[in-house]
């Protein structure tokens, strides 16, 4: 059996690829993600053969997926309804996609195609991670999930070990972080670093150095703060230098507040 992940965040996609994949005797569903963060965690953790990935979905998306994970990069379906720079890539490098709304015979195609190469032991990693290195790289980001290595005391750097290599981020250099689940991405000047951490542990090493926490979800350096604006009520919103606009939550206000 082809051990099978179907990705993304629309519910009648989902419920349409698993309709067709139920009718296959070689595929078992051993799993349906609604978002990039569920994939990343349940392909590390249930190593399926073949998945079935959407690529464009909110805050994760479906190249920063496969960019993130730390299992081995399966063998991967693209579905993409309108992407079109990743159906130029995956055409110049024969990979196989679904463009939406695709046929039965389509899909049957694919997926005949999918069933052989596994069956064949053909190996697509490296092939696909050239098309989401070119991807990340024509859209001017470079994401990994990564893992937090724990810093020397009064080490001023967050240090990010990933795939044989060891990343220093300077603090000074982090404009902000945003906190998912169970892990956050760190946005600093030149690249953005997907890790394995939770927001509230980087906000104890972060405490001393002009980071704040405006919101359950984004704790932010001040020195790269470029406005606070007011609806003229209660709510706050800040503008980052990049002109990024992250709302401040009612319960974390009197703490920005006060530091200003």
């Amino acid at each position: 059996m082809i051990k099978t992940i179907i990705v993304d965040d629309e519910p009648k996609a989902r419920d349409g690829l698993s309709l067709l994949l139920n009718q296959q005797k070689e595929i078992e569903i051993i799993a349906e993600c609604e978002n990039g963060i569920s994939a990343i965690r349940d392909i590390d953790a249930l190593k399926p053969d073949l998945v079935f990935l959407d690529i464009q979905m909110p805050k994760v998306n479906g190249f920063e997926v496969l960019n993130s994970i730390h299992y081995k990069i399966p063998y991967v379906v693209f579905v993409t309804a309108y992407d079109e720079y990743a159906v130029k890539a995956f055409e110049i490098n024969a990979q196989d996609y679904l463009l939406k709304p695709f046929t039965d015979e389509r899909f049957q195609s694919v997926l005949d195609l999918a069933i052989h190469n596994l069956q064949a032991d053909n190996n697509q990693s490296e092939l696909i991670e050239k098309v989401v290195t070119s991807y990340l790289s024509n859209q001017q980001k470079d994401e990994d999930m990564e893992q937090l290595i724990s810093p020397v005391k009064g080490w001023n750097k967050i240090t990010i070990k990933n795939r044989g290599r060891i990343v220093f981020v300077d603090y000074s250099d982090i404009t902000w972080i945003e906190g998912y689940d169970y892990c956050v991405k760190v946005h600093a000047l030149t690249k953005t670093h997907v890790v394995r951490v939770t927001l509230k542990e980087l906000e104890r090493k972060l405490d001393a150095h002009r980071f704040l926490r405006i919101n359950k979800s984004a704790l932010v350096n001040m020195e790269y703060v470029h406005e606070i604006q007011t609806d003229g009520k209660s709510d706050l919103l800040v503008i980052m230098k990049d002109q990024t606009g992250i709302k401040v939550s009612r319960s974390y206000k009197s703490k920005l507040e006060k530091y200003i």
